[in-house]
């Protein structure tokens, strides 16, 4: 049985685990789980990437196996365009034959989900590209990507330990750079404004519930000039590559970091697989930064990268460079330099100064279009601009429209009365 304490904070994740695009034609979001592997991927005349093309293929065997194949929808086929197919079809072979095209060496995507609607943001996806390696052979190689996502249920219904052992063994078997996971924000392939905007608002609500876009955020672990840079920032799942391992001073250096009572250390290949906490904490605002992540963020500074996208260009309320992505890649920074220091530290010291540290936090919540307003004052929204204004306790908050995305609305800073 889960504790009902933890039960109490994942309970707020529901009003937001099915989030439709404006038009209601598709869902855009789900919560859910996930998990994604970063592993290496070569120039065709360097290397084929027979071993990673097999260990797809047996990953693809084992996450259907998991959560079943009845769940295989659609299927999109890449090319000038994204174009998807209803299950089964002979547009798209299977995986293992698509893999085997020599023309596919080089350059791979193969995209498998189980939404109702072909653009759905779907609770079970098979999701990995590897793109063209440029400048071989001074540049040999790049990171390609696996994605998979499973049902926010499974945390519930006793499959979530099967999950977790399904993304060790993916990870052994890809021999990962770096791999994490655990409760994140699903996406719609079919991106638009509205998807960007709702993953900056959401962003400002959750801070376990993460955002994850690895066609963009790529680029900040790995470029071609610079080689690796450093990993993504912590979350409830992380398998750390040999390469960053021995810069943290390998496995009992890490283990000696962090108490055994919060966290699992273990071997993972060649590398190792960090879990922070028996759950995935969603970390809600009114609940303040789950405390094992700020713990572990402090023991994984030392490797992470130096900036992280989210989207391209770089529009207000979006997690672009020069707005919305430093503040939540670094979201547990100032938390983390205010732990007691780790050698002879506990459980209750982290996670008393991780409660004190909330507590002075603001625990007003961003609140959701059509909800009643939690507290008298001055609200606004980035979804319209000039929108600062007075609510009374209970008056229903109302949606702006719009192109922008789902209306969230925010406690505003300036609680004066406008002047005349």
């Amino acid at each position: 049985m889960l504790p009902d304490s933890y039960l109490k904070r994942l309970e707020r994740v529901k009003p937001y685990a099915e989030l439709w695009r404006d038009d209601h034609k598709f869902v855009e979001h789900r919560i859910g789980l996930y998990a994604t592997f970063y592993f290496d991927h070569f120039h065709p005349m360097v290397d084929s990437n027979e071993a990673a093309r097999k260990a797809l293929i047996e990953c693809w065997q084992d996450y259907w196996n998991l959560v079943g194949t009845q769940h295989q929808k659609w299927i999109y086929r890449f090319g000038g365009s994204v174009r998807g197919y209803k299950l089964p079809t002979d547009k798209v072979p299977p995986l293992d034959a698509y893999l085997s095209d020599p023309e596919k060496h080089g350059r791979y995507q193969y995209y498998v989900h189980g939404g109702k609607h072909e653009d759905d943001a779907s609770e079970y996806l098979f999701y990995t590209a590897g793109f063209p390696v440029y400048g071989a052979p001074e540049f040999p190689k790049r990171l390609a990507y696996l994605e998979l996502q499973a049902p926010l249920a499974y945390i519930t219904n006793g499959k979530l330990s099967a999950f977790v052992e399904l993304v060790k063994r993916c990870a052994i078997r890809l021999k990962v750079d770096q791999a994490h996971g655990g409760l994140g924000l699903l996406r719609t392939y079919n991106e638009e404004t509205t998807t960007r905007n709702t993953e900056y608002q959401l962003s400002q609500v959750f801070s376990g519930v993460d955002v994850d876009v690895p066609d963009i955020q790529m680029s900040d672990i790995f470029r071609d000039e610079a080689g690796h840079l450093g990993i993504d920032s912590p979350h409830w799942l992380n398998i750390l590559g040999a390469r960053w391992l021995e810069k943290l001073g390998g496995i009992n250096a890490l283990k000696a970091q962090l108490p055994e009572d919060v966290f699992v250390v273990e071997a993972c290949g060649d590398g190792a697989f960090i879990q922070a906490g028996p759950y995935p904490e969603p970390g809600h605002k009114d609940d303040g930064l789950p405390p094992a992540y700020v713990w572990l963020n402090r023991v994984l500074l030392p490797v992470r990268a130096p900036t992280m996208v989210y989207c391209m260009g770089d529009n207000p309320g979006q997690l672009g460079e020069r707005h919305g992505a430093k503040a939540y890649f670094t979201r547990f920074d100032a938390a983390s330099a205010k732990l007691p220091p780790i050698g002879g530290s506990d459980t209750q010291a982290l996670v008393a100064t991780l409660s004190a540290s909330a507590s002075n936090e603001s625990k007003r919540n961003n609140v959701p279009a059509n909800q009643p307003c939690p507290e008298a004052g001055w609200w606004f929204t980035p979804a319209q601009a000039n929108s600062r204004r007075y609510f009374k306790q209970g008056e229903v908050m109302p949606s702006v429209g719009g192109d922008y995305g789902a209306t969230f609305w925010q406690w505003s800073p300036d609680q004066s009365a406008p002047t005349l």
